[in-house]
């Protein structure tokens, strides 16, 4: 009996293989996609790093180690005016799995103006609901929106924003529309790939 429930589990797994294999091979993104989930930016700004998918200290990011921080609703790159790498951004209308390659061209650093990532620079990720609309005062990412980025060291990362709030909500919940029971807001959850030396994903 042994034999043969480790002969079936043995089964289980190859099957599982080939079906993974077979969702690799429809043309899709094949880059390593990571998830964080709740990075704090409610205490002054989060330093984070895509290439070692860590968190970076305030007194560390001076240098190539971080590519982008996170303060509230402003998203900050380890370029421009904000650092002194080569990390730069632009948001594109598209869906995260089906790009495969980085842009070529259109990224924009940090000035003094405002982040590169952000509605004044024509790069908005988020709309914000006023009282006036449901749910009221509220933070909601933008579908369809891929958040293309160069690295501090000169790399290319995708990355799509997926909430503004602990635990990731369903926003359209009666829970979230209340302001009394919506969960903390300023908990970032986005999940990001890293391209390979030819930019492809």
């Amino acid at each position: 009996m042994k034999k043969i429930m480790m002969f079936s589990v043995a089964i289980t797994m190859l099957m599982a293989c080939s079906k993974d294999d077979d969702n690799n091979s429809g043309g899709g993104s094949r880059a390593d996609v990571i998830l964080v989930a709740d990075l704090a930016a409610d205490q002054g700004t989060t330093f984070f790093s895509l290439r070692n998918n860590a968190i970076i200290p305030a007194e560390d990011s001076a240098g190539l180690d971080s590519d982008i921080a996170f303060n509230a609703t402003n998203i900050y790159l380890n370029g421009g005016v904000s650092g002194g790498g080569e990390a730069a951004g632009q948001v594109r209308s598209g869906i995260f799995d089906e790009v495969l390659a980085a842009p070529a061209s259109g990224y924009l650093q940090d000035n003094e103006e405002a982040p590169a990532l952000s509605a004044t620079r024509g790069n908005a990720w988020y709309i914000y609901n006023d009282g006036n609309s449901m749910p009221p005062f509220a933070v909601l990412m933008i579908p369809g929106r891929v958040v293309h980025l160069k690295t501090a060291d000169g790399g290319f990362a995708k990355l799509e924003l997926l909430s503004y709030y602990k635990g990731n909500p369903d926003t359209g919940s009666p829970d979230f529309a209340n302001l009394q029971t919506r969960p903390a807001s300023r908990y970032f959850t986005f999940r990001y790939a890293l391209a390979d030396s030819e930019g492809k994903y």
